[in-house]
């Protein structure tokens, strides 16, 4: 490697503390070894924290193992000289990213001990277990982590050949020590080797590979927790390059690339430039993380950016410049590497293949090629017919992506270029011209077939060009627990979800295509989707209602239809209440439709909306979307264009209940089943279907019949196929805290309660339903888990055992499970949320909790609910990513009682206080 001030420097702090001789002991060089390490590493992270470039550092690092393993070798052939005499021919290469001079913090080490063929038997074998005893064993005691191969020149070819790692390892090869001409004829070798045996295979066979390895890392830069090495723009991309190049060209570099005109002078610089800072973001890791970390962990990232400098005291602030620097260099390396991977394999200058009769002859049946527009069409592939194609007409880069989508023709490196490099082009003038608006508006009526081409357009930086309200939102990191991409990758990836509906591709989404086809539009969507969170160019709070002010403009330079205007920008306003109302309401009460029906107003509205809700969901986390959420989702909608259709016609009380009257359930006469649908609360009708009536007046029937000591409940369990849950009926007398001791119950057993409902009949018989599900799996189906589960039931209603005492007995047990933990994202504390409030327009009164969750949680917001006075008639529980959102429907215990707005404040404190305290969870 070049010389440097620096390493100059640790050459010199080597000759002084790495002095081995067989007067010291194994413990004492040790001892030299590890205090080396530990004073070039603190000079490491000195150069580091002010400022040195990736590059500089990872080179080092791999200076300062050069020179300790020299000294090493020097010592262990004095000690091979003593048993085998003169020295033989061998050397120690390093390979990999070690090969290259590039070893961050944690790296490992990977070291070829090349041995010639010629030497062999017992003397070999000597020398063999000296090098390990003498150079192996010391590293490794040291804490290096260190792989190694002893091979001859051949072994190495063959091992290369078997696997494409090792042959990537390997074109890094790079002398240490040893015999250097050995070394050197090794080198040229095995280059020669891989540039004369079949180099196509080896490039398009590594040009997959780099494709299925960013395929598995989900292909885009825009991952809010991207892997710096391995993920797409990562340090891999530019690596695959570099060997590609040195197969195709042998040892030359980017500078070699440059002078054959596959990069200009400028991108080679930027390129280089974004490796190195994506080296140094890898540094920053390792020294926090003590080991090899990759991936660019969303709390982690304030103090990686505290450390590469970014000083900002906002937190928010800090991590988005530093994540935007991040994406930006990650987007630099993906567009330049995916540039050049195209021109090294499929470029036939430079081959140093023969051609075969079979390449001339499918040359001469090519189709001829075809002029579209001042663009070359050939073989599905669009080229630029002259280097001044968009000069001459600036609008054909716009219509180029719609010929692109249109032809299904892919861009060839050399016109993605030219692409790249005339952006600016894209003035006001070309943004405000109406013949290129109706262009990119073409793009988006193309049903089922508009994301690969937004994504290209994306890609090369035309999209944001030309639409500046979306370019305000590339590399915008959304600081939530749920979106995992940037918030234009995220708008992408709704469309993507998009296209798979029309295509009828996307498991379980038939319905949703329905939905659509109903509508007189149904691309229009494609637009919704564009427009939908373009409000967040400054951040998620308001961005709904700044998404509307910004959508108007851009829907009248895009020259959408006034008529049109209206339910594109009712979705982009309320795009997020759907989702809300499903998991606030009882979807089952008919006053809740019917005040979802006026919300939305019209059926294509609605159906815009019900498409739009699944696309933004799916495109946000892969699991962020699940069959409890679809079923609600669907049971919103169906209840609510029922009503828009008009095909569910009001029942009044009486003859609600006289149509339950016809059921025919053993055991119980009619009288019993009068007096059943006399007792209970009109709303019981509205989220109890036939079937669930007449279980639970068979169930009610048993409790009065059954002669049990009062108090004993009767329990049924029963699957719900479409929600994939299990439900617990349960019918047991009313009592003080009911449902926060039978919550506890459920939750003490291993199970997740999901939602609940609860009515009182007037003769203080309770009648609950639990809706609960086994993490992961759904239904429950083991028979000892519900034994013990209805034994903490009856345990807890019948006063045998305090449901305080076993919940927190029960959080003790599980591994340091804290009720009151501080869940951090983006190091900080995520606060509380309480909110209670009533929703006039239904006559809810509403109870809203957002907290980190923890075992008990829900035990102890039931607690608190009952203790202040209150009653809950239905709830709904939701934890992801660790944080969760449970909702109540609470009404007063007694029809005497008065909800006032002074009592809703207290409710929120009290339950504040308890979120926060946990010496108040005792004193409840």
């Amino acid at each position: 490697m070049e010389d440097d001030p620096l390493f100059r420097r640790t050459r010199q702090h080597a000759e002084k503390r790495l002095v081995f001789s067989e007067a010291k002991s194994d413990k004492q060089r040790l001892e030299d070894i590890k205090e080396f390490l530990r004073l070039e590493k603190e000079m490491l992270l000195r150069y580091h924290r002010k400022g040195d470039s990736g590059l500089r550092l990872t080179r080092a690092r791999a200076v300062i193992v050069d020179v300790l393993i020299q000294s090493l070798f020097k010592f262990a052939l004095e000690i091979a000289k003593d048993t085998i005499g003169k020295s033989r021919p061998m050397s120690i290469l390093a390979t990999g990213g070690y090969g290259r001079g590039e070893l961050c913090p944690q790296s490992d080490i990977d070291l070829m001990f090349l041995y010639s063929k010629s030497f062999a038997g017992k003397n070999q074998e000597i020398l063999k277990e000296t090098m390990t005893r003498e150079i192996l064993y010391p590293l490794w005691d040291s804490g290096l982590k260190v792989g190694h191969s002893s091979r001859d020149t051949k072994e190495a070819i063959l091992e290369a050949q078997s696997d494409i790692r090792n042959k990537n390892s390997m074109l890094d090869a790079r002398f240490i020590c040893g015999d250097r001409k050995m070394s050197n004829r090794f080198i040229d070798k095995f280059l020669s080797h891989c540039r004369k045996n079949d180099p196509e295979k080896y490039l398009n066979e590594l040009y997959e590979h780099q494709r299925q390895r960013r395929k598995e890392k989900e292909s885009t830069v825009f991952l809010q927790a991207p892997d710096v090495k391995s993920g797409a723009g990562g340090l891999r991309d530019f690596q695959g390059v570099l060997w590609m190049a040195k197969v195709k060209f042998g040892n030359q570099g980017l500078g070699g690339l440059v002078r054959r005109k596959y990069l200009s002078e400028q991108e080679s610089v930027s390129y280089s430039d974004a490796y190195s800072f994506l080296l140094r973001v890898r540094n920053e890791l390792h020294f926090l993380s003590k080991r090899p970390v990759d991936i660019l962990h969303l709390e982690k990232q304030p103090e990686v950016a505290l450390g590469l400098g970014y000083k900002e005291e906002d937190i928010f602030r800090r991590v988005e410049l530093f994540m935007g620097d991040y994406y930006s260099s990650a987007r630099t390396i993906r567009q330049t590497s995916d540039i050049l991977e195209q021109r090294l394999v499929y470029a036939t200058s430079g081959s140093t293949s023969k051609i075969s009769f079979r390449k001339v002859l499918s040359a001469y049946r090519s189709a001829p090629t075809q002029n579209v527009d001042g663009f070359d069409l050939i073989d599905n592939k669009l080229s630029a017919s002259s280097a001044d194609v968009f000069d001459k007409d600036p609008e054909r880069i716009l219509r180029l992506f719609r010929h692109s989508q249109r032809l299904s023709a892919s861009l060839t490196p050399d016109l993605r270029s030219l692409v790249r490099n005339r952006l600016a082009l894209i003035d006001s003038t070309l943004i405000n011209s109406p013949s290129a608006n109706v262009t990119f508006r073409s793009v988006l009526q193309e049903v089922g077939n508009v994301s690969p081409t937004l994504c290209e357009m994306h890609e090369l930086g035309v999209l944001g060009r030309f639409i500046p309200e979306f370019g305000r939102l590339t590399c915008k990191v959304q600081h939530d627990l749920y979106h995992r991409f940037t918030a234009d990758v995220h708008v992408l990836h709704c469309i993507t979800v998009l296209d798979e509906i029309f295509q009828e591709k996307r498991p379980g989404s038939k319905q949703y295509l329905n939905a659509l086809r109903k509508n007189e539009v149904p691309g229009l969507l494609y637009l919704i989707l564009f427009l939908h969170d373009l409000g967040k160019d400054e951040g998620p709070k308001g961005h709904c209602e700044r998404g509307v002010e910004i959508s108007i403009s851009l829907l009248k330079r895009l020259g959408i239809s006034e008529e049109m205007h209206d339910r594109i920008l009712f979705v982009v306003r309320n795009h997020l209440e759907m989702v809300r109302y499903a998991n606030k309401f009882d979807l089952d009460d008919p006053e809740v439709i019917d005040g979802f029906a006026k919300f939305v107003e019209g059926e294509q509205r609605l159906r815009f909306l019900y498409a739009h809700t699944f696309c933004d969901a799916n495109a946000t986390a892969p699991d962020l979307w699940n069959a409890h959420k679809e079923e609600l989702h669907t049971q919103l909608y169906s209840n609510t264009i029922n009503v828009l259709e008009g095909k569910r016609a009001p029942m009044d009380p009486e003859s609600l209940k006289n149509s339950f009257m016809d059921l025919q359930i053993e055991g119980v006469t009619d009288q019993e089943l009068r007096a059943h649908l006399d007792q209970v609360p009109i709303r019981y009708f509205s989220h109890s279907g036939r079937e669930e009536v007449a279980l639970h007046v068979e169930m009610v029937h048993q409790y009065i019949t059954s002669g049990e000591k009062v108090g004993t409940p009767i329990m049924n369990w029963r699957n719900d196929v479409r929600r994939t849950l299990t439900v617990i009926d349960i019918v047991t007398p009313d009592q003080v805290g009911l449902f926060e001791k039978i919550t506890g119950a459920i939750s003490i057993s291993g199970l997740n309660i999901l939602g609940a409902r609860a009515v009182t009949r007037k003769d203080g018989l309770a009648i609950d339903v639990f809706y609960v599900e086994v993490e992961k799996s759904g239904f429950v189906e083991d028979e000892e888990t519900k034994r013990i589960c209805e034994q903490n039931i009856q345990s807890f209603l019948t006063g045998k055992s305090s449901p305080d005492d076993q919940v927190m007995e029960h959080r003790k047990k599980l591994d340091g499970n804290r009720l009151f933990s501080n869940n951090e994202k983006l190091g900080q504390r995520i606060p509380s949320q309480v909110d209670v409030y009533r929703d006039v327009n239904l006559g809810r009164t509403i109870v809203e909790v957002k907290a980190p969750d923890q075992v008990g949680l829900l035990h102890l917001l039931a607690k608190t609910i009952s203790h202040c006075g209150f009653n809950i008639e239905f709830a709904r529980i939701a934890t992801e990513q660790g944080i969760a959102t449970d909702i109540f429907n609470i009404g007063a215990k007694s029809s005497e009682d008065k909800l006032e707005p002074a009592k809703f404040l207290e409710l929120r404190e009290m339950i504040s206080t308890a979120l926060h305290d946990e010496k108040y969870y005792h004193e409840v």
